[in-house]
């Protein structure tokens, strides 16, 4: 990184050390030119300004591969609410990932999802040249937090569910079938969508089906 966003970099991470209060939310800048050309920079940018950004799947995994090497690496966050929050998030990564691996045994080593399997590395390996103790270690940590505090109201499986089936399903439907499968996985509302909890609820409860036929006038997932 340039000498100048080392110098934003403690400026800003000094103050978020002294202060937990946050401002209201801006739409992001043009992401800077030493931004766009590393992996995820849009996601990373965002996070560090804490503006205004919808995180694809794909750039939460790389949030979350980042919020995994701060907690286990750095003791990063150090406040307790913060902590929490970022052990939830880590949690669903970690579920749906091993959810994928156990998948692709089945489908002979084809992975589902590989994006977030790679986004999650790539936030842990952007974690390796970062020093624990530095203003960028503890910015992401602020970062992160304030995302997480924004979201926790929200549904991280409807979110993720609207996405994917941009072109077929809206939110409703999404919602509908977040509700056919709490049955099963009652924290299905901090899980990141995957079509195989779909696929693993009916298996385990077949009167699911029928709800997202009936009710939910889902036929394809």
């Amino acid at each position: 990184m340039m000498s100048s966003c080392r110098i934003r970099w403690s400026i800003i991470a000094v103050g978020a050390l002294f202060s937990v209060a946050a401002d209201a939310q801006t739409v992001c800048a043009p992401t800077p030119a030493e931004y766009r050309s590393l992996d995820f920079g849009e996601a990373r940018f965002a996070v560090e300004e804490d503006c205004r950004h919808r995180f694809t799947q794909d750039e939460q995994f790389f949030l979350a591969g980042i919020a995994h090497r701060l907690r286990s690496a750095c003791k990063l966050p150090r406040d307790r609410e913060g902590r929490a929050l970022v052990e939830r998030f880590t949690k669903a990564a970690a579920l749906t990932l091993d959810l994928q691996k156990r998948q692709e045994r089945l489908d002979n080593g084809v992975p589902s999802h590989p994006d977030r399997a790679s986004a999650f590395a790539a936030g842990g390996s952007m974690m390796d040249n970062l020093a624990c103790n530095g203003p960028e270690a503890a910015l992401l940590a602020r970062g992160l937090v304030l995302y997480l505090k924004r979201t926790s109201g929200s549904s991280r499986f409807v979110a993720g569910c609207v996405e994917i089936y941009t072109q077929r399903y809206a939110e409703k439907e999404c919602r509908c079938i977040a509700g056919a499968v709490r049955p099963v996985f009652p924290d299905v509302d901090q899980r990141f969508f995957d079509r195989e909890l779909i696929k693993q609820s009916i298996h385990q409860s077949p009167q699911v089906a029928l709800k997202l036929m009936v009710s939910c006038g889902v036929q394809q997932y």
